[in-house]
């Protein structure tokens, strides 16, 4: 007899199903489009610069869900990647939302103090956790809506950054999970995705010794912010 204790875990078994159904969602047309492309050639034809193009936009989703899956393993193990430095956060948040708009176009407006707002950063990873705030602030805002980033310093040693977004909101019970692993809002039926992003963001912002957290009302938008030391 098997032994209940060996039983896979519910959650376990949700998070596995997940991801086998985005790498199957990004292989299925990749291999489609390269059988195409496969016989394009053959047959001595034009490669069409569009079959291409989604090849290369199917492997990037792919090799992002591995970097996903491998940033939640060292986030759970407590080691991931870390190279702080002083920084201007004005400056990282610059950068962020300038690397965003060359991906898609995007109404984000920028609202920076007249002065630098410095803190000990792992820049590459501050900036991923601002684009995935990005990316999921106009994934799920009406269309040509704005997307506001702001930096600001409530208190001489404490800095905030702050994505707000125009967006459906969310309801109480999503803001107690938003943050968990393979959790998705309501708002995101019908789209791709593992549920990590928010779950990394909140693991890298807390190796920053800061805070992750979202203020928002259903129907009304939603600000993620983050906290963090500046002495």
């Amino acid at each position: 007899m098997s032994d209940p204790d060996d039983a896979p875990d519910p959650e376990t078994n949700v998070a596995l199903a997940a991801v086998a159904h985005e790498i199957k969602n990004a292989l299925g047309p990749l291999a489609m489009t390269l059988q195409l492309v496969e016989r394009q050639v053959l047959a001595g034809q034009p490669v069409e610069a569009e079959d291409l193009s989604f090849s290369r936009a199917q492997v990037r989703r792919l090799a992002s869900l591995v970097d996903d899956l491998l940033d939640q393993a060292r986030a759970d193990l407590g080691a991931l990647a870390f190279r702080p430095r002083r920084a201007d956060l004005c400056a990282v948040v610059s950068e962020a939302v300038a690397t965003f708009r060359r991906g898609k176009p995007a109404n984000v407006a920028l609202d920076l103090p007249g002065a630098p707002v410095r803190a000990s950063v792992d820049v590459g990873r501050m900036q991923q956790v601002l684009v995935n705030l990005l990316e999921n602030a106009v994934r799920y805002s009406p269309a040509g809506s704005a997307v506001t980033v702001a930096v600001k310093q409530p208190a001489p040693a404490r800095a905030r950054i702050e994505v707000r977004d125009r967006g459906p909101g969310l309801s109480a019970e999503e803001r107690a999970q938003i943050f968990d692993r393979f959790v998705r809002g309501a708002a995101s039926q019908g789209t791709s995705g593992l549920g990590l992003g928010l779950y990394l963001c909140r693991a890298i912002v807390e190796q920053h010794g800061g805070t992750l957290g979202v203020d928002s009302v259903a129907g009304a938008g939603a600000t993620f912010w983050i906290d963090l030391e500046t002495s």
